[in-house]
């Protein structure tokens, strides 16, 4: 009697969990944002020069200061105010020792000193935040193969660099320019690069300077300190792995008419093990005392998901957002989105294009207030 009791509690509490999961995953997903009309627009004829594709960009909030650049053609970086208003452009295209070859990313260091990556040289240019040269420093040797995909600093200048090796390889480093001093702190050889197909891990600090890792595969978030050792590992193992599909390939045309990506066949053909799935995590966003992770769960209107925790990673709630954030473009900064011009609100075109592109072309970057109404009380 007493086992069929336990057994019929069991059951009770097993039913209410599985109803309770099916309430929160039917219930409506409120916005990131809290109105879809811009605080402010950066990069049109009234706030300074046009864009052709923002890539990355910067925010400095210390310092009051936006930096933007053409990723297409980078002939120098523009600066502005954090309510969009130009200031002043600096630095120029060609080969002289201060100019760029070509313009990747760029970290700022306590002072407001910024500190570019030249792809093409394999170096650091460091230039004041009122854009007067200082110096370069090269790259270690180990990281002059490999592409800077990211680059922050922690409060102690050290310098976090997220690099992708040619074959897809992904590492994390620490490099310290103060004594020319580098080490590596994280590493993952599981997926290929191929064209079009390639899902790169995100990097974001605390204000403790620990260093959180995304996984390229699995819903899981790394957390090391800052000399690379293990504080915690997170991981969410119920999400159902999603496999690349041919639609996934939908793109638009010269003609704006959506046709399938060119060899697509052949890269599905070659995609193997782990590289056959859509990354669990595109990306992550630290934001004060709120975790805020971008995942590939979508909602019914294909909007992406974005769970948000606290600094514990107990869940503080969900929102969503317009279409896949390409190499974690966005960033989340004193309770404000900022992100390239790539939403898109048609859902028939939505529901047709693949997940590899951006649905717009990004030669603005816009700024929202992010909604109030996500998090739960």
């Amino acid at each position: 009697m007493q086992k069929k009791i336990l057994f019929i509690l069991f059951f009770i509490l097993f039913l209410s969990f599985f109803l309770t999961s099916c309430l929160e995953k039917k219930g409506p997903v409120p916005e990131l944002i809290e109105n879809r009309e811009p605080i402010h627009v950066f990069g049109n004829s009234e706030a300074g020069p046009f864009y052709r594709f923002i890539r990355d960009y910067l925010v400095d909030p210390k310092l009051n200061r936006v930096y933007i650049w053409d990723y297409l053609s980078p002939e120098g970086i523009d600066v502005y105010d954090l309510n969009g208003k130009h200031l002043f452009s600096f630095g120029k295209r060609g080969p002289g020792p201060t100019d760029f070859l070509a313009l990747f990313n760029v970290a700022v260091d306590s002072s407001g000193n910024l500190w570019i990556n030249d792809f093409n040289r394999k170096t650091l240019k460091a230039f004041t935040k009122d854009g007067e040269y200082l110096r370069n420093v090269s790259l270690p040797y180990e990281l002059q193969p490999t592409s800077i995909m990211k680059m922050i600093f922690n409060r102690y200048d050290e310098l976090y660099l997220l690099a992708q090796g040619s074959e897809g390889q992904i590492s994390v480093w620490k490099l310290d320019l103060g004594k020319n001093d580098q080490k590596k702190l994280y590493e993952e050889v599981r997926r290929k690069r191929l064209a079009l197909v390639e899902f790169v891990p995100d990097i974001a600090i605390d204000g403790d300077s620990n260093l959180f890792i995304t996984d390229s595969f699995d819903y899981t978030i790394h957390i090391l300190d800052r000399e690379g050792k293990s504080i915690k590992t997170f991981s969410e193992k119920r999400r159902k792995k999603e496999l690349i599909r041919e639609e996934d390939f939908n793109i638009f045309d010269d003609d704006f008419r959506i046709v399938k990506f060119p060899s697509y066949r052949e890269i599905l053909g070659e995609l193997s093990g782990p590289s056959k799935y859509l990354p669990a995590i595109f990306g992550i966003n630290i934001d004060g005392n709120l975790i805020y992770v971008w995942t590939s769960e979508m909602d019914e209107q294909r909007r992406y998901i974005i769970d948000i925790y606290d600094r514990n990673f107990k869940k503080r709630g969900q929102a969503c957002y317009f279409n896949r954030i390409k190499d974690n473009v966005a960033k989340i900064i004193d309770g404000k989105l900022y992100i390239p011009r790539i939403e898109n609100y048609d859902l028939q075109i939505t529901k047709r294009l693949g997940k590899f592109i951006f649905f717009n072309s990004p030669d603005h970057l816009c700024v929202y207030a992010i909604s109030k109404s996500i998090l739960r009380r």
